[in-house]
């Protein structure tokens, strides 16, 4: 049934589950901020990717492609590599770590990356996209926010997670620029790769040291968790942003909210508030209306 789809309904299908991946990446951040510094794990992190992605990935990458790549396919890989781990996850782990979690994720969905679209990625505005942007984020605040007194009230964690996305809806939509003669497979590699070089090297220069010490069997399987995490969130990026529009990524993207009230229940038996169920029902019904404007507009 999936080779049947369109590449458009395959791109929306990889969002829907990256933004599942989304929705638990905040776990790992969290736990293993218990034995490692802040940039320890993020290169940690990334290196894990990198491995699993080579073990995994390996029947797609053809190496000879890299030395036809052009000036601007290496920039863009750099520039992506730079804004997602250097820039987007390190400034995301550390709000994760000192700020509530409702405010990080009521922050992180605002829609950075349907702005992008329009103004970068000159894609088609109008009044009706705008409604269902906001719509979705309408219903994020509803899922997200449990004291509105507070909303505007913001400390360093909300500041870093504003500047974060900034740099993750920079890496998203760049997907856009990059020619075809990597695969999806091949760019997912060297972005890790790229991005634990460069983070690697800015926490020898800042002075981390080697994570040699507090290693445990917990700490192993959350490093490869995290990877495995990690790997997937860019491979479904890569793939979702070359098919779909990014103002409708944008919209999907907001269904982690929906998805953290899920594993929420199931894990820790939160149950979900009306507002809850509200906002989720908003946000669906937002995504589903801007598919079909999509899909209307591309006829």
């Amino acid at each position: 049934m999936l080779s049947q789809k369109t590449d458009k309904e395959r791109g929306i299908l990889a969002l829907i589950v990256l933004a599942i991946v989304f929705a638990s990446m905040g776990l790992f951040a969290r736990y293993l901020a218990t034995g490692f510094l802040l940039f320890q794990q993020v290169y940690l992190r990334m290196l894990a990717a990198f491995v699993i992605g080579i073990l995994v990935f390996g029947k797609h990458i053809q190496l000879a492609k890299f030395r036809l790549l052009s000036k601007k396919d290496w920039a863009l890989i750099f520039l992506r590599a730079i804004s997602y781990a250097l820039f987007g996850i390190i400034l995301y782990t550390q709000a994760i770590i000192i700020t509530k979690y409702s405010n990080v994720s009521f922050i992180g969905s605002l829609p950075t990356t349907a702005v992008f679209g329009f103004i970068l990625l000159k894609e088609k505005l109008s009044i009706k996209k705008f409604v269902l942007v906001l719509l979705a984020f309408a219903g994020v605040v509803l899922i997200s926010v449990q004291d509105f007194s507070n909303l505007l009230s913001w400390g360093r964690g909300e500041v870093l997670t504003l500047i974060s996305i900034i740099f993750f809806s920079l890496s998203y939509i760049a997907r856009k620029w990059q020619s075809d003669t990597l695969n999806n497979y091949e760019l997912t590699v060297i972005n890790f790769l790229v991005a634990f070089v460069i983070v690697f090297l800015v926490s020898l220069v800042k002075g981390d040291g080697l994570p040699v010490a507090n290693w445990n069997m917990s700490l192993v399987l959350m490093v490869i968790g995290a990877g495995i995490f990690n790997i997937a969130n860019v491979f479904l990026t890569n793939y979702g942003f070359q098919r779909v529009e990014a103002v409708l990524a944008s919209n999907i993207l907001m269904l982690e909210s929906c998805f953290a009230v899920v594993f929420g229940f199931v894990f820790y038996q939160e149950i979900p508030l009306a507002k809850e169920f509200l906002g989720g029902l908003i946000i669906i019904a937002s995504v589903i209306a801007m598919n079909k404007t999509e899909s209307r507009e591309g006829k």
